[in-house]
């Protein structure tokens, strides 16, 4: 299992933890980011959701996946339907050549979940049967579910679209705009002025959020620790143009950049920010390059052996240009999983 090397782990780094790993219930654990006043910070959520139902894969069939047993789900009980059902829900493979996969859930039966595939990703190799892969079950987090106390006026910007694809090229603009105002009821959509609360945030991007009060706002995130691997899948999105994918790493532990796995090549960049200065639209702290062997500092060109993905914090990886349009899956064992 797991589980052991954990404990120690986010305990050593002053995390919470209320419950021990078991078949149906994982670590619970916190990361807390303070962003200064009139500021932005660039975030990424490290924390899953606690998971509704663990089971195993009984078969696939295209995108339809039968779990053992009988689970005595209710049609469509995974399924968005407002004002009843508000939550949004995914499928993550927990085991296995496809560990870490995460894709929506479109519609279910009483043992059957069809879901919507990360573009780039696919089942293959996943192993159905008695001795299947496991798969959890689990929410998306959303703008009323992320932090425990927000403040009037902070906004939240992402920056992917309807199909979980961030716009061609660098510097793009952010596909939607959230306010939060306790008069409207909550997060409302920037431009709509419409209630948002219970958008589903894409697993793995980064997202920026603009504290525009005169005192610091501390944002906590409380959540399950992932016992998966992680996996993200992005690439460019035009040929012979660079790509701004906004990214983070699902560990609430920092983790050494040259550990994690980031499937780099040489030119490809690394734009960090520094969350505790005051400003907004901050320049990154640091921009680093890869060199087809390990990951320079763009401006002193030293290689930087001891730099970490800080729990929390979001980055901008610039992808080099492609010929054409391409993906790559990033996927890694986080440390503290590592047996």
């Amino acid at each position: 299992m797991k589980a052991p090397k954990i404990l120690c782990s986010i305990a050593a780094l002053a995390f919470s933890l209320t419950a021990s790993h078991a078949v149906e219930t994982d670590p619970v654990g916190f990361v807390s980011v303070t962003v200064p006043a009139n500021s932005d910070a660039v975030l990424a959520v490290p924390l899953n959701r606690s998971s509704e139902f663990k089971g195993v894969i009984s078969s696939i069939a295209g995108n339809v996946i039968t779990v053992t047993g009988t689970p005595g789900w209710t049609a469509n009980q995974f399924v968005q339907s407002l004002p009843g059902q508000i939550k949004t829900y995914a499928v993550q493979i927990a085991s296995g050549v496809r560990e870490g996969l995460t894709a929506k859930i479109t519609a279910n039966t009483t043992n059957t979940l069809t879901i919507q595939l990360p573009t780039g990703d696919n089942l293959t190799g996943v192993v159905s049967g008695a001795s299947g892969d496991q798969i959890d079950v689990l929410p998306y987090w959303t703008p009323a579910s992320l932090f425990s106390t927000i403040t009037d006026g902070t906004e939240l910007y992402t920056f992917v679209g309807s199909n979980g694809l961030p716009a061609a090229g660098t510097y793009a603009a952010p596909s939607m705009l959230y306010v939060y105002d306790t008069i409207s009821g909550g997060w409302i959509d920037q431009l709509l002025e419409t209630a948002v609360n219970h958008d589903a945030l894409n697993f793995g991007s980064a997202i920026l959020v603009r504290n525009n009060g005169a005192s610091s706002l501390t944002l906590s995130m409380v959540g399950s620790v992932p016992m998966s691997k992680h996996r993200f899948v992005f690439g460019t999105q035009a040929g012979a143009t660079e790509q701004d994918v906004r990214i983070g790493f699902s560990s609430p532990v920092p983790e050494l950049l040259s550990s994690v796995g980031l499937p780099a090549v040489e030119g490809d960049q690394l734009l960090a920010f520094n969350n505790a200065a005051s400003g907004k639209n901050k320049a990154p702290a640091s921009i680093l390059v890869y060199d087809g062997t390990q990951w320079l500092d763009s401006g002193t060109e030293l290689a930087v052996p001891t730099f970490q993905l800080l729990p929390g914090n979001g980055y901008i990886f610039r992808k080099a240009a492609t010929v054409g349009a391409s993906n790559v899956v990033w996927t890694d064992l986080q440390s503290y999983l590592a047996p």
